[in-house]
């Protein structure tokens, strides 16, 4: 199992502004990474805007430590504990998720259309 420290030198040195994508919640869809300071990172979240959104490195880490309990994460356990900042932008458990992808730490799993997911540990 990973240690969080690696899992954060991961996330500052994986996650690229301006390169990396992330795979969105269909499973086809990739957000541009906008930013990464270390201590959140934005993403491009519009279709036809340019409107963003960010997400922390403290809810990678609680969406790892979920992972790492239990074997899978959904939106459940990403609401259990940023329930405001899910119904400010819902997009956001898909964008944490999709880190976790992006690092081969999980994988993304239909939960039954298109805008519905989940993730398995790897």
């Amino acid at each position: 199992m990973m240690t969080w420290n690696i899992i954060e030198q991961e996330l500052k040195s994986r996650i690229i502004p301006k390169r990396t994508k992330i795979l969105k919640c269909d499973g086809t869809g990739r957000r541009l990474v906008v930013s990464n300071d270390g201590v959140k990172i934005g993403m491009e979240t519009g279709v036809q805007t340019a409107q963003t959104k960010a997400i922390t490195y403290d809810m990678i880490r609680n969406a790892y430590e979920t992972l790492v309990g239990k074997g899978r994460f959904d939106s459940s356990d990403f609401r259990k504990k940023y329930q405001s900042e899910y119904e400010a932008g819902p997009c956001r458990y898909s964008m944490v998720g999709g880190v976790l992808v992006e690092l081969g730490l999980a994988r993304l799993m239909s939960a039954g259309s298109s805008r519905s997911c989940y993730y398995l540990k790897i």
